[in-house]
């Protein structure tokens, strides 16, 4: 009798222990598999690879810190990445794991770098711009939808530091690691609240909001071409206002997302206008240059044959 209760003891302890060690292990992977969903929701939705370098989530205190992601260009560009964010920070509802979706109250996005390179044909962010269309469509939409993860609400949405830089680009002599627009801070509320949201969207999001805000920012320092092509690619993805989120933020966002930012239109027609009456001013000195050239070089000309003229028509009369 003794014995056996020994025995029901020791496998109750071991059971303990048993439990204990999946909990300890599952904490342990936690942060692992955050990081997996990050870079899969990424990958998935730019259509270019995503990488994480650290991920700390804290279950105890409901908060998550991720560092160092990298959104990949597309092949064959040869500057660093298209997107880079040096550090999030983040609050989640514990309560909501066990839920449908988890509510997230804040997110704050620091450091964030974009690199327009048009070296290619297409360039990145007409790929890239390519590539959220598709997945906005479903027509990249994966086999295991369970690898898409939970819906996610955030209440407010902060980004922070954004610098877009130029590369590539005819007629721009800024370098590339030189900052062409810094964008102090945007913020989009009701997140995932009227459409739901998955890691994917999230990143979607992030991408054309900062881009919608590189076309607002960028008049007379990104040519007129780049900024027409980020508005035809972003009229075609779905707009803040069709997601139900708000932004505060002292730019039109919403109207370049839709194709209706006239102030950033006339801005650019502003531009052209310039450039075209800088060209024509140009244009003009260079052909009255030309002409004095011109004159001058027929001048000397007439001016030296006169002289040969002279010689040689005084050596014949001496000569008779």
């Amino acid at each position: 009798m003794k014995t056996a209760i020994k025995i029901v003891a020791i496998l109750f302890v071991l059971s303990v222990l048993g439990v204990i060690g999946l909990v300890v292990f599952g904490l342990g992977q936690i942060d692992k598999l955050a990081k997996s969903a990050v870079e899969y929701g990424g990958t998935y939705a730019m259509g270019v690879e995503t990488t994480v370098d650290t991920m700390d989530v804290g279950l105890a205190k409901g908060t998550v810190e991720m560092g160092g992601l990298s959104i990949d260009n597309p092949s064959g560009f040869d500057t660093g990445h298209f997107f880079t964010l040096a550090n999030t920070s983040a609050s989640f509802d514990l309560e909501s794991i066990s839920a449908d979706a988890y509510i997230v109250p804040t997110i704050h996005l620091t450091g964030i770098n974009v690199i327009l390179d048009k070296g290619q044909d297409p360039s990145n962010y007409n790929q890239i711009l390519e590539n959220l269309a598709r997945f906005e469509s479903d027509e990249s939409a994966p086999a295991d939808k369970s690898k898409e993860g939970k819906n996610v609400i955030i209440k407010s949405l902060i980004l922070e530091d954004i610098n877009i830089h130029v590369a590539n680009m005819p007629g721009v002599s800024l370098l590339v690691g030189d900052v062409a627009i810094n964008i102090p801070k945007i913020e989009l509320n009701n997140i995932g609240e009227q459409e739901s949201m998955k890691a994917g969207d999230i990143f979607n999001l992030v991408i054309k909001t900062v881009l919608a805000a590189a076309v607002e920012s960028g008049g007379g320092i990104i040519p007129n071409d780049v900024l027409g092509e980020l508005v035809n690619g972003l009229s075609d993805l779905s707009s803040l206002s069709d997601l139900g989120i708000n932004a505060i933020s002292d730019l039109n966002l919403d109207e370049v997302m839709n194709g209706t930012m006239s102030g950033v239109t006339d801005q650019i027609e502003n531009v052209t206008k310039e450039l075209e009456n800088v060209t024509e001013d140009v244009q003009d000195k260079v052909d009255d240059t030309v002409k004095e050239a011109t004159d001058a070089v027929d001048d000397a000309v007439k001016d030296v044959s006169d002289k040969l003229n002279n010689i040689f028509g005084k050596k014949k009369k001496d000569d008779g």
